[in-house]
């Protein structure tokens, strides 16, 4: 089992907050837990001799616009500027720290309720009142997180943990440790992906549905048609062949009729076939080997596209759609294919 994804917060910074709604996913696309691990900012920033982005001239007000537009751009809602802020968390960052000891299964709720409290609710969890009455929202003993707040062993343990993190390099949050390599910050997340990616096991795990592919017997018309509709130019035009349009929101692939023929192995397709809903996966082998053991039939068994620089496997879903799995072919081409 590979060693978790380390993540460093505090629930004081809004691209913590952004980059929890999004890490559990992450991880666990690539095959991997997470860590979370509450630590203090302000202790951090007291190390650095620097401050709050709200604090730093010229930076304060645009660092203001960006959390919110991040937190659109990921897709995010309700986000707002809390009425106060930056806060103390160390009564939030207590409470965590013990249920992971105490209650481990408890623990990344409390924190995400403690986080939604204070970034979507614009509750003050500085206050440990207010950071209990969160945590017992969860079915957390409201006694018992209480006394943790003054109990000078997890003040200890969280002092700890935050000279920890200070000791092996963490300067901010969101901070992501992946086997020993640091990741600092919300926009480091695609590159974080691509590591985690890089390390996974590969097996047959679907990653994302990658585009939808129309099949056309006019490919021209059908590409100049959505030119038009899309106003936007293809991506990918090879005359005659294929053409994908990228949108804000996901791919568009168009194909000709005779090219998706020979891929599926019979020219030109069944009768019929209009749509081709593609995923990518991390291993089309395995993925084929995993699905077939389940009894679904396959129209054509994994082979490379060696044009296409990918390897495919193609099967129908119960409506009769064509579904292709693919994954970026491996250089050299397999043998035997």
């Amino acid at each position: 089992m590979p060693a978790p994804v380390e993540f460093f917060f505090d629930f004081s910074s809004p691209y913590g907050y952004l980059a929890a709604q999004k890490i559990d996913a992450l991880a666990a696309r690539h095959g991997r837990a997470v860590d979370w691990k509450p630590m203090l900012l302000g202790v951090v920033f007291k190390h650095l001799g620097t401050a709050p982005l709200t604090m730093i001239p010229l930076k304060g007000e645009y660092s203001k616009l960006d959390f919110a537009r991040s937190a659109l751009h990921h897709g995010i809602g309700g986000f707002r500027m809390p009425t106060k802020f930056p806060i103390p968390t160390q009564a939030a960052a207590r409470i965590v720290l013990w249920l992971k000891s105490a209650d481990p299964a408890r623990a990344v709720p409390v924190a995400q309720a403690l986080f939604r409290a204070y970034w979507v609710d614009d509750r003050d969890i500085s206050a440990a009142d207010v950071a209990v009455a969160v945590a017992a929202e969860t079915g957390v003993d409201a006694g018992a997180a209480r006394a943790v707040v003054d109990d000078p062993v997890w003040k200890d343990a969280l002092k700890r943990e935050t000279e920890t993190a200070i000791a092996r390099g963490v300067f901010g949050s969101p901070f992501v440790i992946v086997d020993g390599e640091p990741f600092w910050g919300l926009d480091r997340f695609d590159q974080l992906e691509r590591r985690l990616a890089a390390t996974a096991p590969r097996d047959g795990r679907v990653l994302a549905v990658s585009h939808l592919r129309l099949i056309a017997s006019d490919l021209p018309a059908m590409v100049a048609f959505y030119r038009d509709a899309l106003g936007l130019d293809p991506v990918v035009d090879v005359p005659g062949t294929y053409a994908e349009f990228a949108t804000a929101g996901a791919r568009l692939a168009l194909c000709g009729e005779a090219t998706m023929g020979a891929v599926v192995g019979r020219s030109p397709p069944r009768a019929g076939d209009a749509v081709v809903v593609c995923l990518r996966v991390d291993d089309v082998d395995a993925t084929h080997a995993k699905l077939a053991a389940r009894g679904m039939t396959f129209v054509r068994t994994p082979h490379d596209q060696p044009a296409w620089h990918q390897r495919v496997a193609h099967l129908r879903d119960p409506a009769g759609n064509l579904v292709e799995l693919w994954a970026p072919l491996a250089s050299p081409a397999r043998a035997g294919t």
